[in-house]
C-alpha cells in the first residue's frame, strides 16, 4: 500500500472515504463499494488548497461547488482524493466536517430566527422589501413564490446590461433612468405561469433565469421560502427587488468607475420602487479602489440613501468583502531619508486592458514615485513639482501614468494612481513590477496604505509589505452601511479564510458583525427547487439583510408604520450578538448576529420607536 502520510490530504477524510468501502479492499484502489454497485459514487464534501485558481482543473468526477480565490469546495470521492493528491498544483485537501456542511436548515436557526417564525402570528417579512443589487434572480425558484406556490413574491427587477427595454424611466415617473429593461410583477408571473407549460429555458429571458447564479443563491438566503430541497431562508414572506448592475460601460472603464455609477444609479431606482415601503438593500459586491475610510462619493450616497441613517424604514447590508489572503492591499511606513518599494506580480496570461493600484497616505507627508517594469526600466519620477507623469516604458513597451493627488477632494489627505497599460505592446508585461518610494519629509506617523483595483480574475498580486487587515471592501466602509464578515454556523465560531479584515484606514470599526457563511446550502439557479453550496462574505450579509426584513415587519405589525432607522439598527445589531463583549474585533466586529435578541431590544423599546419619524 502506498504512504498515505506522505500524502496531502488529513486522516479524517481518508478514513471517512475508506469507511464508505466495502470491507477488506485496497484503502488507494478503484474500489467497489455498495454506492459504486447501483451507480452511486461514495463522494464526501472536502476543501482543497491550491497554487493557483486559474490553474485549477478538477478530477472528471469531482463536482465543484464553489472556488474562494485558492481554496475549491467540492465533492469527491476516494479516486478523486487520490487524484487531487497527485496534481502538484494541489497544496492540501481537508475534509469538511460534519459541522461545517451547513445550509440554510441549519444558518438560519443558528442566528437565532427560528422563534421569529414559530411566533404567533409568525414573522417572515410580510409587508417589507427586501432589494438586492447582485447578477440576478431565477424567476421560476420555487423558493420566490408565495405559500400558495404559485405567486410571484418578486416585485420586479432592474436589469442594467439589456437594452431592449422598457426603461426605469418609461415605468417610473421621477426616474431620468432612460436604460436597461424593467421586468415588472406581471412580466414575471407570466414567465411562471408560461413554465408550467414550457420548458423552462423557454418560460423566461436569459437575464431572468440568473446564469452567474450568486444573486438566486443571495437572495434565497435574505428572502426565499421553504422548497422540497431548500429549507428556507430569513424573511420568506418578504417582497423582493432585484438590480442587475452594468458593471461596465466600455472596454477601457476603470471597474470602479462602472460600479459606482451603477450602484448609485441602483439605489435610486430602489428607493422609487420602495416608496412608503420599508426597504432593506443587500449589496454582495464591492471594490478596492478608494480611500477606505468613507469619504468617497460612492459612499457618501450610500450613506445618503439612508439620510446619513436617519430615515426610517431605509438600511443597506454589504458584504465585509473576501479580500484576505489574496494579496490585494499592503501597507508600508514611511521613514525620513528612506527609499523603499512596493512590489506587484503580474500575470500576462490573463487578458485585461489596464492594472491600477491606489496608494493613500497622510498630505502632510512628501514623497517621491517611480515605477520599475520586469525589464527594470523606470519610470521618471513622480513628485509635487511633477505630480502628473505618462510615458511608455522602453523594456516592457507598456504605458504608465502616476498621478499624485495631495490633500484630494474626498478626505484631504494624499493619493498616489498608478495606472499600467498595454501601450505598444501586446500586453502588460509578466513578471515582478515596483513601485520606488522615496520618504521625502514625513510629519505624520508614515502610513501608506496601497490596494490593488479588484477584478475578478485577480490578474496582479502584491508580493511585499502585505496586510491582511484594512481589506474590507468599498462601500461596506461608509458610515450607516452595516458590514458583515462571514463565519460558520456553530460555537467555536471560524472565520472563512478570505473574509477581509478591518478596521477602516482611519481606524473606524468594520466589519460590523458576522454571520453564517460557511457552506450555505441555498437556491441553485436553473432549477425548480434545488440548492448549491457557497462560502464567502456574499452569503453572510443576506442573512443580516433578512433579519432587517423581520425587524421591519415586526415593527409594522406591533407599532403601526413606526420603524427603526438605520443608525438605531446599527447601534442595536452590534450590541445584541451572541457573543459579543463590546469590544471590536478587527476580523468579527462586534460578533454574531442574533436575530431574536435584536426584535426583541425593538419591541420592548416601543416608547422610544413611537418618536422615530413615520415613513
Amino acid at each position: 500500500m502506498p504512504n498515505v502520510q506522505a500524502r496531502k490530504f488529513d486522516a479524517y477524510l481518508f478514513d471517512s472515504l475508506r469507511a464508505a468501502q466495502v470491507d477488506g479492499a485496497d484503502a488507494l484502489g478503484l474500489l467497489a463499494s455498495a454506492d459504486a454497485r447501483a451507480g452511486r459514487r461514495a463522494a464526501l464534501p472536502m476543501l482543497v488548497r491550491v497554487r493557483s485558481e486559474q490553474t485549477w482543473r478538477a478530477p472528471e468526477a469531482f463536482e465543484t461547488m464553489a472556488i474562494i480565490g485558492d481554496v475549491i469546495s467540492g465533492r469527491g470521492d476516494l479516486k478523486d482524493l487520490i487524484a487531487l493528491s497527485d496534481d502538484p498544483n494541489v497544496l492540501s485537501i481537508e475534509a469538511s466536517r460534519p459541522a461545517g456542511s451547513l445550509e440554510c436548515e441549519t444558518s438560519v436557526p443558528f442566528v437565532n430566527t427560528t422563534v421569529l417564525h414559530e411566533k404567533r402570528p409568525p414573522v417572515r417579512g410580510d409587508g417589507c422589501l427586501v432589494a438586492l443589487i447582485d447578477s440576478g434572480i431565477d424567476v421560476l425558484h420555487e423558493a420566490f413564490l408565495a405559500e400558495d406556490g404559485k405567486t410571484t413574491r418578486i416585485v420586479e427587477i432592474w436589469d442594467q446590461r439589456d437594452s431592449t427595454g422598457p426603461a426605469p424611466d418609461r415605468i417610473h415617473r421621477g426616474l431620468n433612468l432612460n436604460y436597461g429593461t424593467v421586468h415588472r410583477r406581471a412580466d414575471i408571473q407570466s414567465y411562471v405561469d408560461k413554465a408550467k407549460a414550457l420548458p423552462a429555458a423557454l418560460a423566461a429571458p436569459l437575464s431572468g433565469r440568473d446564469p452567474r447564479a450568486h444573486g438566486t443563491h443571495v437572495a434565497s438566503i435574505a428572502a426565499g421560502r421553504a422548497t422540497s430541497e431548500f429549507k428556507g431562508g430569513m424573511a420568506p414572506a418578504a417582497g423582493i427587488v432585484m438590480v442587475i448592475p452594468k458593471m461596465r460601460t466600455s472596454p477601457n472603464d476603470r471597474y470602479s468607475i462602472g460600479y459606482s455609477s451603477s450602484h448609485v444609479e441602483a439605489l435610486q431606482y430602489i428607493k422609487e420602487m420602495a416608496g412608503s415601503l420599508p426597504v432593506v438593500v443587500n449589496v454582495s459586491a464591492g471594490m478596492n479602489a478608494g480611500a477606505h475610510d468613507g469619504t468617497s462619493l460612492l459612499e457618501k450616497a450610500f450613506d445618503n440613501f439612508t439620510n446619513i441613517g436617519g430615515d426610517a424604514g431605509r438600511a443597506i447590508v454589504k458584504s465585509a468583502g473576501n479580500e484576505r489572503r489574496h494579496g490585494g492591499h499592503a501597507e508600508l511606513t514611511l521613514t525620513n531619508g528612506k527609499i523603499d518599494a512596493l512590489t506587484w506580480h503580474a500575470d500576462s496570461t490573463i487578458e485585461r486592458h489596464q492594472d491600477i493600484i491606489e496608494c493613500w497616505f497622510s498630505s502632510a507627508d512628501e514623497c517621491r514615485f517611480r515605477v520599475i517594469d520586469p525589464q527594470l526600466t523606470k519610470s521618471m519620477v513622480c513628485d509635487l513639482s511633477h505630480p502628473n507623469v505618462t510615458q511608455i516604458l522602453a523594456g516592457s513597451s507598456n504605458h504608465c501614468s502616476l498621478e499624485y493627488s495631495r490633500r484630494h477632494r474626498d478626505n484631504g489627505d494624499s493619493r498616489l494612481l498608478v495606472t499600467i497599460r498595454r501601450g505598444q505592446a501586446l500586453e502588460i508585461a509578466d513578471g515582478p513590477w515596483a513601485l520606488e518610494i522615496e520618504a521625502v519629509h514625513i510629519k505624520s506617523a508614515g502610513a501608506l496604505h496601497a490596494w490593488v483595483e479588484r477584478e475578478d480574475s485577480r490578474p496582479i498580486t502584491m508580493t511585499d509589505h502585505l496586510s491582511d487587515s484594512v481589506t474590507i471592501s468599498i462601500p461596506g466602509t461608509a458610515r450607516t452601511v452595516i458590514t458583515v464578515g462571514a463565519v460558520n454556523s456553530s460555537f467555536p465560531t471560524r472565520n472563512t479564510p478570505s473574509s477581509s479584515h478591518g478596521p477602516t484606514r482611519i481606524g473606524d470599526h468594520k466589519p460590523d458583525l458576522v454571520a453564517p457563511g460557511t457552506d450555505i446550502c441555498a437556491a441553485r439557479a436553473g432549477t425548480s427547487g434545488g440548492v448549491v453550496c457557497m462560502t464567502g462574505t456574499s452569503m453572510a450579509a443576506p442573512h443580516v439583510t433578512g433579519a432587517i426584513a423581520l425587524l421591519f415587519s415586526q415593527c409594522a405589525e406591533v407599532s403601526g408604520r413606526n420603524l427603526p432607522n438605520a443608525s438605531q439598527i446599527r447601534k442595536a445589531i452590534t450590541q445584541l450578538t451572541q457573543n459579543g463583549n463590546g469590544h471590536f474585533s478587527p476580523s468579527d466586529g462586534f460578533g454574531v448576529l442574533d436575530v431574536a435578541r435584536l426584535c426583541a431590544a425593538f419591541e420592548d423599546d416601543g416608547a422610544d420607536l413611537a418618536r422615530s419619524p413615520a415613513i
